[in-house]
């Protein structure tokens, strides 16, 4: 018994010592690491094409993004559809404001009101700078982490994949087990 316990320490020492003396991040070091520089930058933008799904129907956009991470200020822009171009948003805090041509316009929320397409650049800034972070695993050529915001009834869980360098991918807002915003992420970069 004392020698299967014994190699079992020894074999639990070299795994550790592998892993720390290896190049190789975990997926819990890619995330806590993604998060620092995210919060040492002034702003990231990206681009996102965005599906939200309102249950009988589905809409797509376009959408410029700016997060300011210290703020926790988000900017955008509608590019596409090209009919409603050129709509801009600002969300700071829990005040936003959603305008076209100095018009203000109402579009519809999520999730049960917890969130709204116009809403997805501060939703995914506040879960990469300070959502709890549930889980996180190594996928082809990158990793996936799974964030939580708010709370209890409130929480929305957002997924999001990274490429091999740190530079998220896509997300997905879950509201429980519904999918409410799924958004194809490029030209991400942190000024």
């Amino acid at each position: 018994m004392k020698k299967i316990w014994k190699g079992a320490v020894a074999a639990g020492l070299c795994m550790t010592l592998a892993a720390c003396g290896g190049e190789e991040t975990s997926p819990v070091q890619e995330a806590l690491s993604f998060r620092t520089d995210l919060l040492a930058v002034e702003q990231c933008t990206f681009t996102a094409q965005v599906t939200a799904d309102y249950g009988e129907r589905a809409y797509t956009f376009g959408l410029d993004c700016v997060y300011e991470p210290r703020n926790d200020r988000a900017e955008l822009t509608v590019t596409e559809p090209e009919s409603i171009a050129g709509i801009t948003a600002a969300m700071e805090g829990t005040d936003g404001t959603v305008a076209f041509d100095g018009t203000a316009l109402e579009l519809g929320t999520l999730a049960s009101g917890k969130t709204a397409p116009m809403a997805l650049p501060q939703l995914l800034g506040q879960a990469w700078t300070g959502g709890y972070i549930e889980s996180q695993t190594a996928a082809d050529s990158g990793f996936l982490v799974t964030y939580q915001v708010g709370y209890e009834q409130d929480a929305l869980m957002v997924y999001t994949a990274f490429d091999e360098g740190g530079v998220p991918l896509w997300a997905e807002i879950y509201d429980e087990d519904t999918c409410v915003l799924q958004a194809e992420l490029s030209n991400f970069t942190m000024k």
